[in-house]
């Protein structure tokens, strides 16, 4: 009995000493854990402080920088260009104002030069062939189609007029050759040029423009209305280069110089023209079946279209 109370005395004595051992473990435990906190902590402290100082630094380096480039507002002009040479470190000697007033002068005396000259050996050009320095009447543009080795009544010819935008046929005033040797980029007396200008112009964006411009210049001495004859030889003429031909376009030349019913007037009017391009393109993707008269078509294509309808009838009934 006294043996087994000794051995309980003896185990609760073990007990109670590995308890105050594990309580001191376990204290020593959070000590550290709270040691280890506290550093971690005093670290971030540091590491926020360091950071703020460097953002903080660089503020200021950033303001002391925008303050050192702001542009001086009350700075004369003509004190830049010696700040930029100390800014940059050279030494390179700079246009003084009187220097560029120089330059600028020359530069604009040597432009002017040219372009008196330009226009000096244009007039000598026109004069040679004008009348009185003002008018190139028929007998001139006769002499200049020759020296450009051109007939008078070639499309060139007609094209040249167009470029001059000349407002009565076989005639060219002085501004009117001076805008066409301007526009062609002729400079002087170079027939070779102007040739070979006129030859490759390409008129196909100013096409509706050009036929409106060739009926107006087909008029003469006060006409307001084409004669038949003359319209004829410009639809011709204005159809040979450059401008897609209609298919109908010899069709409708031959009904007008053939006048079989004797119905086709003696001047084609300015309406007339105008719409034929309408006309032969509505042709082109219908045909003349599709046609109607009750439209407002001018009577010459009334004419035209019914004339044309005969002609196939007798085709079909030759052929059966």
């Amino acid at each position: 009995m006294g043996q087994c109370l000794e051995k309980v005395r003896s185990e609760r004595a073990l007990m109670s000493y590995n308890n105050n051992n594990n309580n001191n473990n376990n204290n020593h435990h959070h000590l550290s854990i709270s040691t280890k906190h506290i550093k971690k902590k005093a670290k971030q402290d540091v590491t926020e402080q360091q950071s703020n100082h460097i953002r903080h630094s660089y503020r200021q380096m950033n303001t002391t920088t925008s303050t050192t480039l702001e542009p001086r507002r009350d700075l004369p002009l003509h004190k830049i260009p010696e700040l930029l040479a100390k800014i940059t470190g050279t030494l390179s000697s700079t246009l003084s104002s009187s220097d560029t007033k120089q330059t600028s002068s020359s530069l604009l005396s040597s432009s002017s030069n040219s372009t008196s000259n330009i226009i000096d050996r244009r007039f000598q050009l026109f004069k040679k062939y004008s009348d009185d320095d003002e008018l190139m009447s028929v007998d001139g543009i006769l002499r200049l189609c020759n020296d450009l080795s051109l007939e008078p009544d070639s499309y060139e010819v007609l094209l040249f007029c167009f470029v001059c935008r000349a407002k009565q046929m076989y005639s060219l005033t002085k501004d009117e050759f001076f805008l066409g040797l301007k526009t062609l980029g002729i400079h002087g007396d170079n027939f070779s040029e102007l040739r070979t200008r006129l030859f490759n112009y390409n008129i196909v964006s100013y096409e509706n423009e050009f036929y409106n411009w060739t009926y107006h210049y087909g008029l003469v001495d006060g006409q307001r209305c084409l004669t038949t004859q003359n319209a004829i030889s410009l639809w011709r003429l204005f159809y040979l280069k450059g401008i897609e031909r209609p298919k109908i376009l010899d069709q409708w030349l031959n009904y007008l110089e053939q006048d079989i019913n004797n119905e086709i007037p003696k001047t084609i009017t300015c309406d007339t023209w105008t719409i034929f391009p309408q006309f032969e393109k509505f042709i082109e993707l219908n045909g003349y079946g599709a046609y109607d008269d009750n439209e407002a078509w001018p009577c010459l294509f009334d004419g035209f279209v019914e004339h044309q309808l005969e002609q196939q009838q007798q085709k079909n009934s030759s052929s059966n």
